[in-house]
């Protein structure tokens, strides 16, 4: 079945409804055709503090090092984390190009 985005971010909804709890700030990245692409993180961000910033990151495995990151200013704002998203996304895109 195919997937809405042409980059989708797996278990991205769940990790904000959580309360941004650390256990859910990672998923799977896939294609619009359902073909795994590696693993979304958030890095450097404390739950406990809206003040502080984060970054997302992209690797081809759940741990390993970050292929692409983008940071953020604030968790709890929409603009900062939803800017941050859209070029975390872009990015994800230009390397898939490369490739």
């Amino acid at each position: 079945m195919p997937l809405p985005y042409k980059i989708n971010l797996i278990d991205h909804d769940r990790w904000l409804s959580s309360g941004y709890k650390r256990a859910f700030s990672w998923g799977l990245v896939l294609d619009a055709a359902a073909k795994e692409l590696g693993f979304w993180r958030v890095a450097r961000y404390n739950p406990n503090l809206d003040t502080e910033g984060g970054c997302y990151e992209f690797s081809l495995e759940k741990t390993g090092p970050a292929i692409v990151s983008e940071e953020f200013a604030f968790l709890d704002s929409r603009i900062s984390r939803g800017i941050a998203l859209s070029d975390f996304v872009a990015k994800i895109s230009d390397w898939l190009k490369d490739q």
